[in-house]
């Protein structure tokens, strides 16, 4: 059997949850990555900027908080949280995009295992808490993962919105 660091083990729950993203992007192929997605009333944000807010997030959030450096793109921040849901004027195309997010993300994974069990245990950079209670590091790379799966469940629905079959 096996044996994990901590890290390791965080390292591959959070891929597996990237890997389920990365199937429903590849099942979007035909639709606009730009398009802004309406469903009876409810406005939902395009694919583009939903993929461009998860590599934001992985940076942030596994990188960032953790005390790491990839030297990501600063335009990724306009896909942060609570931002308005546009695109940047300069988003280049949706293959630069899945580009990046394929080049950032090996460095991110190698970042989080690199980080020993006392260093999950220090606090993040921004001392954000998620419970109200942790501000470790670990909690950051926890919620990281969690957000990633969340958003698996928009790529999803936006495939069942376009009649795109999943399984």
């Amino acid at each position: 059997m096996s044996t994990y660091s901590q890290s390791s083990l965080l390292s591959k729950i959070f891929q597996q949850s990237r890997q389920l993203n990365k199937f429903y992007i590849s099942k979007l192929k035909g639709v606009d990555p730009y398009e802004n997605i309406e469903f009876g009333r409810e406005k939902f944000n395009s694919i583009f900027w939903l993929t461009a807010h998860l590599v934001w997030a992985e940076n942030n959030l596994v990188v960032v908080q953790t005390g790491g450096d990839i030297d990501a793109p600063e335009w990724l921040n306009h896909y942060s949280i609570q931002s308005d849901g546009t695109l940047h004027e300069n988003h280049g195309t949706f293959k630069e995009l899945l580009d990046l997010m394929n080049s950032l993300h090996p460095k991110a994974m190698a970042h989080l295992e690199s980080l020993c069990y006392a260093k999950l245990d220090s606090d993040n950079l921004s001392k954000m808490s998620f419970d109200g209670i942790d501000i470790s590091k670990r909690l950051c790379v926890i919620h990281s993962i969690r957000h990633e799966s969340t958003h698996s469940g928009n790529f999803s629905w936006i495939c069942k919105m376009k009649n795109i079959k999943t399984i």
